[in-house]
């Protein structure tokens, strides 16, 4: 099974998550989230799957967060 790993390729966060998919041979495909944004139905899923709230999926302390 592949996953899909949503990345801001810049930051420092998703490159050590990256990493560790990589170190331990999980098989993902990075989407620049910028550039191919996940669906509000995508997020719901995810949410749904991790069993978590909706805004544990944000970076709440992030400039563009606050910015919108």
């Amino acid at each position: 099974m592949t996953i899909t790993f949503y990345e801001y390729p810049k930051c420092s966060t998703c490159q050590k998550a990256k990493k560790w998919l990589k170190d331990q041979n999980i098989d993902f495909q990075a989407v620049h989230i910028v550039e191919n944004p996940p669906t509000k139905a995508e997020i719901r899923e995810a949410a749904d799957k991790a069993g978590l709230e909706l805004k544990k999926l944000f970076n709440t302390s992030g400039m563009k967060y606050r910015e919108l």
